[in-house]
């Protein structure tokens, strides 16, 4: 079974996977059909995805729905990369960044951008609380 990641055309997250694949030399099909709001509801996704997650790689090991998960498994399928590092400090330096990106890129990124392009509603208090902490 080939891996095949099932997420909407520009899906920020699949790119994590995309990119460790490229750099593994990993086939991976994506699905790129899989729509917004349509998609994920179906009756077959969510019997394969009880959580109705937006973001799903089928593996012949099983079903990933969490981006970062996605990423190292593609990233150690090749055991001769150093992509998850080439020693214990280099990989927990590799996870810190990650978690770092999640943490605090991703969230500047659903405060500021999302709202403005109405995927989530304006909140006054929330922008100027964003505004304060990321000014």
């Amino acid at each position: 079974m080939a891996l095949v990641l099932r997420a909407g055309q520009g899906n920020k997250n699949a790119y994590k996977s995309l990119i460790a694949a490229e750099y593994c030399g990993v086939k991976i099909k994506h699905e790129e059909e899989f729509q917004m709001g349509v998609s994920y509801k179906t009756p077959i996704f969510l019997k394969r995805n009880r959580l109705g997650e937006l973001l799903l790689l089928e593996t012949p090991d099983g079903l990933l729905v969490e981006s970062n998960s996605m990423a190292r498994y593609v990233a150690k399928l090749k055991g001769d990369n150093t992509l998850c590092g080439s020693s214990v400090y280099e990989y927990v330096l590799i996870e810190q960044w990650m978690a770092f990106a999640d943490t605090e890129i991703d969230e500047g990124q659903k405060r500021w951008i999302y709202p403005r392009l109405g995927v989530y509603p304006i909140f006054l208090l929330n922008l100027q609380l964003t505004k304060k902490l990321y000014s």
